[in-house]
Formats: structure tokens, sequence, C-alpha cells
């Protein structure tokens, strides 16, 4: 696999652990609020980063890193995605993937194989097609049915593996009752996160001019979705 992007060290992105961050290219979404353009619109753009590059970088730091994250972009359009993380599991590394749910076969199997530790799945909207439309930039429903067995997948996992929902709250697409709907339809997950929206750099410019919700907004909203998720959280 080729990768479009490259953080070396992060304390973020897969909780409680210290990894490194690749960055797969395209996207079978158009999300306006998408902070990654480039990585969608326009990969070839960037400059390559191999795998072997990845794998060095990972062995070279073994006694400071925990594993690898591998976000996008969306990874899972990627058909090497699986031969990619076998290599860095042989290695002893963890694997985080961020996905946007739409390729649920993918996932399934990498759970049964066991190479995979920890799955982020992105919920943009509340799982209706309309909404979900306007705020993932799709206009394939079956998109959506694909992302709704995502979702059964790893509510339907227990304790087996790790993982997260997550949603970039969006005033323009999103309000308090929307995220709410949202934890209805992950209830009894493991984790929700509510994500910051950053107006900082759009996949649509106009929403470069729309103002995040405030933190004060945001806890209100984690507060309520608790009453069906385990555990659910805001993050900047």
């Amino acid at each position: 696999m080729k990768f479009k992007g490259f953080i070396k060290t992060s304390l973020i992105e897969y909780p409680g652990k210290i990894v490194s961050v690749v960055f797969t290219a395209n996207c079978n979404f158009r999300c306006p609020f998408c902070q990654n353009p480039d990585l969608v619109l326009g990969p070839d753009s960037l400059p390559s980063i191999s795998e072997k590059e990845v794998i060095e970088h990972l062995v070279s730091k073994k006694k400071w890193l925990d594993g690898l994250a591998i976000t996008g972009g969306e990874p899972t359009i990627h058909k090497s995605l699986p031969l990619f993380i076998r290599k860095i599991k042989k290695r002893g590394f963890l694997v985080e993937i961020e996905t946007n749910g739409t390729n649920p076969q993918m996932l399934k199997d990498l759970i049964e194989e066991r190479i995979v530790d920890f799955i982020a799945l992105d919920i943009k909207a509340p799982l209706k097609w309309e909404k979900y439309k306007e705020a993932a930039g799709i206009n394939q429903k079956d998109l959506l049915v694909k992302v709704k067995k995502s979702v059964d997948i790893l509510l339907g996992l227990g304790s087996e593996i790790d993982y997260e929902f997550r949603t970039t709250v969006v005033p323009q697409l999103l309000d308090k009752e929307a995220i709410l709907e949202i934890a209805r339809q992950i209830k009894g997950g493991q984790r929700y996160i509510l994500q910051q929206f950053l107006p900082e750099k759009t996949l649509d410019k106009r929403y470069e001019e729309i103002k995040p919700y405030s933190k004060a907004q945001l806890e209100e909203m984690r507060e309520k979705a608790g009453n069906y998720v385990r555990e659910v959280s805001v993050r900047a």
C-alpha cells in the first residue's frame, strides 16, 4: 500500500496507547465538513509514503510505540489493507482501523482473523437516508445499508474487541436531538465519542464559516447520550 500522510507519534488516536498514524488516499464519501479534503479530492498531489518506510519506523521505535492507527480517506476501500495489516501484526504491533463503515465484510474478516485490535467507526448522522445523504455527501443508498451492517457487527462484539463510535458534531447538520437519535441507534455500545467540529479546512468551503458548538452544548449532548451508551465523552 501507499500512504499519503504519516504521523510518527500520536497519544490521542488510540485510547491509552502510543501509536503512529498513516493516512490512506481516496474515500467513497464526500462529507462537506471533511478536514482532509486533499486526501479525498487530490491525493495524487500529495507525497507518497511506502509500506517499507512505515514498517521500518515502527520497528525502530518498538520500545516506545504500541502500534499503528490506519485512517484516511477510507482505509477499507483498499483491497490490499488486510495484507498490510498482517505485516504489522507479524511484527508484534497493535492495529487500529478508523472507518466510515462502508465495507462490513472486510471488518468482519479482520475481526474473525483477529488482526485488528481497535475499531473506530465514524457515524456521520442518524442512520436515516435523508440525513445521512447530506452529512456524508452520497447518493448511493446501499452505502448506508453497509454502514448499518458495520454498526451491528460492532454492537455484537461484546468485549471481544475494543471499539468506539465517533461523530463530528457539525451545527449545520446535527443538533442535540440528532445526537440523541444516534445514541439510541447504538444503544449498549462500548463507547461513543462526540468530536468537536473544527472549521479550519473543509471539503465544502462554506463549512469554514460555521461556528462550532460550545463546550457546554457538547457536554449537554454527552450527558443525554450517556443514557444509551456505556461511555460517552467529548473530544476536541
